[in-house]
């Protein structure tokens, strides 16, 4: 397994059954991980291509045919390769379409070449050179369709003769760490958070020069939600600010999965008593989901209510007050009717905390009225609040 990328050794570990087989009905599952978003031809040509296999010989603990590691690695190797050369040659004819304005379908030789080079596609002069004597040229120009599908596809292209591994197989750390992300979550979801702890760390590492980029920041988050499942919040909590910093940079003080983040750390920190600070990163976190959702989204409401509640904590009782009614207002328009319940009560309890009682009993029996029908007039809930409101009378 030493040949295989890590990406692959995680996805064949995670796979395997009890002898260390892969059964080939998994096979659809290996695609995805790896970031193919195969059809169900895709997938049955592949599985075609496990059976072809002629050291299969045994069925595994399950009775279905399967393959061991090695035979695995070469197939998934093999079937990444094609996808990324597929996904090259359809990146590849995108571009030539761009600067083909008048969609004639036919581009000068000079400017195709310059074309390829600063596509992001690293072509050798000699891939280049091919490529041209391989299509045929009239007039100083080339069929650019003709171009790419016989170099990716032709009967004498490296493509076709299986040669995928030594021609297009190049290390990608983005989509190695991506896969390795999707079977650490797997891993997580069946409880194994040591194991998918690890294979984040090796993401993390395989980005290493890119430790700015999205996928990283994603890394960090994932790592530091699994840091709070096993108690280790301070961990968690510099592993969260560090996505932070990511994201703010690469997708801007105002994306949504800045706000994700913030809330996380928000969440967190008041677990930990920090409650001030928490209240700081919500409110960061409310100006997006407000620019995101609108300021009258039900969403916004539900966050100016914790919000309300967290202000009520640090003894900014205006500021709470202020929260609570607006997300009263939205619920009432929304006609969320549980919820303006809550929001009347938040209001109520601040009124009588502050002398306000005759204000406070008007809005604990609004609150009263919309409880009885939603509750039933014996529930416990409203019994205990009926009770409540007749020992505030003098």
């Amino acid at each position: 397994m030493e040949d295989m990328s890590a990406s692959i050794i995680a996805i064949c570990e995670e796979l395997a059954d009890a002898k260390g087989q892969i059964p080939i009905s998994r096979l659809a599952d290996a695609m995805r991980l790896l970031g193919m978003n195969p059809t169900d031809q895709d997938v049955g040509t592949l599985q075609r291509r496990a059976l072809s296999v002629q050291s299969m010989q045994d069925d595994n603990e399950d009775g279905q045919l399967a393959l061991d590691s090695s035979q695995f690695g070469r197939l998934m190797e093999d079937a990444l390769a094609q996808w990324l050369a597929a996904d090259q040659a359809q990146q590849l004819l995108h571009d030539f379409q761009v600067f083909d304005k008048d969609r004639t379908g036919r581009m000068s030789t000079q400017k195709l070449v310059e074309i390829m080079k600063i596509s992001g596609n690293s072509f050798t002069e000699l891939e280049l050179e091919e490529m041209l004597l391989n299509s045929g040229v009239e007039g100083g120009t080339v069929d650019y369709k003709d171009v790419v599908y016989k170099h990716f596809f032709g009967a004498r292209s490296r493509s076709a003769l299986g040669d995928w591994g030594l021609q297009h197989r190049k290390p990608d750390p983005l989509q190695d760490a991506s896969a390795l992300r999707e079977v650490a979550k797997m891993k997580a979801d069946r409880g194994k958070l040591q194991d998918a702890l690890g294979l984040y760390r090796d993401a993390l590492a395989l980005l290493d020069g890119q430790a700015a980029h999205s996928t990283a920041a994603a890394t960090l988050h994932d790592m530091a939600r699994l840091k709070e499942m096993l108690g280790e919040e301070q961990e968690a909590l510099s592993l969260y600010l560090r996505a932070l910093e990511i994201r703010e940079k690469v997708l801007g003080p105002k994306h949504f999965y800045v706000a994700t983040t913030l809330d996380s750390i928000a969440n967190l920190q008041d677990r930990m008593g920090q409650v001030a600070e928490a209240l700081d990163f919500a409110c960061r976190s409310l100006s997006i989901w407000e620019r995101f959702f609108g300021p009258e989204h039900s969403h916004v409401a539900k966050i100016l209510y914790n919000l309300a509640g967290r202000r009520d904590f640090v003894g900014d009782l205006a500021g709470s007050l202020d929260f609570y009614q607006r997300a009263l207002s939205i619920f009432q328009r929304v006609n969320a009717r549980s919820e303006v319940a809550d929001a009347l009560d938040g209001i109520a309890d601040l009124k009588w905390r502050s002398g306000e009682t005759d204000e406070a009993i008007l809005l604990y029996n609004r609150e009263l009225s919309i409880r009885e029908e939603l509750l039933g007039v014996e529930h416990p809930e409203v019994v205990e609040l009926r009770e409540f409101i007749a020992s505030l009378h003098p």
